[in-house]
C-alpha cells in the first residue's frame, strides 16, 4: 500500500489554528472517528462543490433568499396591471399614450376672439 504523508501543525497562539484544532477535536469525539478521517472528509467536501452544497449553510441561505424574492414578486403581482398582448389592444394603448392630454392641447382661437387685432 502506497501512503502519502502530510503533517499539519496547529499553532495555539493563532486564533484560526486554535479554532480549527478545537473543531477537529470536537468532531472526532462526537463521531468517534480519527482526526485524520475527519480531516480527509472535510478536505474532500471542501474541494467538491456538489458535495459541499448539499448540506451547506450557503445552500440554505440561497433557498431562503429565493423564497423571499418569490414572496415579494407574488405580493407585487397583485398590484401589476396586466395588458393582453394583441394588436388591437396594443394599438388602443398606443393611441391613449400618444393622444395629447387636455393640459398639453393647443387650443384654437376663433376669428372673433382675434378681431381686436384689426384695430392696430
Amino acid at each position: 500500500m502506497e501512503e502519502k504523508r502530510l503533517s499539519i501543525r496547529f499553532r495555539m497562539d493563532n486564533p484560526q489554528d486554535r479554532k480549527a484544532w478545537e473543531l477537529l477535536q470536537k468532531l472526532s469525539v462526537e463521531e468517534n472517528i480519527s482526526k485524520n478521517a475527519i480531516a480527509l472528509r472535510l478536505i474532500c467536501r471542501g474541494a467538491d462543490p456538489c458535495d459541499s452544497l448539499v448540506d451547506s449553510s450557503l445552500d440554505s441561505l440561497a433557498k431562503q433568499i429565493a423564497n423571499l424574492v418569490a414572496g415579494k414578486l407574488s405580493a407585487n403581482a397583485e398590484t401589476v396591471k396586466i395588458i393582453p398582448a394583441t394588436n388591437e389592444v396594443l394599438s388602443a394603448e398606443a393611441e391613449k399614450l400618444s393622444a395629447p392630454s387636455p393640459d398639453d392641447e393647443i387650443r384654437t382661437v376663433s376669428k372673433e376672439a382675434l378681431s381686436f387685432l384689426d384695430d392696430f
